[in-house]
């Protein structure tokens, strides 16, 4: 009996170590990953340099961070400044109960936005809230989900091709 004491408590002991370290890791993407979302590059290479992420996930932030790194002289600033206030922006409407295995994929994408944005960024701005209010309608209206969002384009799923 008290070897068996002994033996769950070193489990039970060991387990809890494991939990705290999935909770530090846990921690330290979400907040590499928020920084991210904010297009906060400085930030977000600081907590993946003091994180203590596992190798693959760590990779896989520094391929991101890099990506980012590389394509952000293209991107107009005016784009940057709307995702880093872009609350109202990212409301999602929730997952619905796919009922089949099937879904319906639509893409969406604005065409000629990225020179609209250079040249009245702010009605672009304003636009693209109204954009975002129209989807985000008729997604619950036709019982849509919103997979992702960037910049101006939707990817959204439905449960049949009718709804879509």
């Amino acid at each position: 009996f008290l070897l068996d004491f002994y033996f769950t408590r070193g489990f039970a002991s060991r387990l809890y170590e494991e939990h705290e370290k999935m909770e530090n890791v846990i921690l330290a993407a979400e907040n590499i990953a928020e920084t991210l979302s904010r297009f906060d590059l400085t930030k977000a290479h600081e907590n993946l340099d003091t994180s203590t992420l596992p190798p693959p996930l760590h990779n896989a932030f520094s391929s991101i961070l890099s990506n980012l790194h590389v394509y952000r002289p293209y991107i107009p600033d005016a784009v940057f400044d709307e995702l880093r206030h872009a609350g109202e922006l990212l409301k999602e409407v929730p997952a619905p109960g796919l009922e089949t295995k099937k879904a319906a994929l639509v893409f969406t994408d604005i065409q000629g936005s990225t020179a609209t944005w250079e040249a009245c960024p702010e009605g672009m701005r304003e636009g693209l809230k109204v954009h975002n209010n129209v989807m985000r309608e008729c997604l619950s209206e036709h019982n849509g989900y919103e997979v992702k969002t960037i910049g101006d384009a939707f990817m959204v799923a439905f449960e049949s091709i009718t709804n879509a």
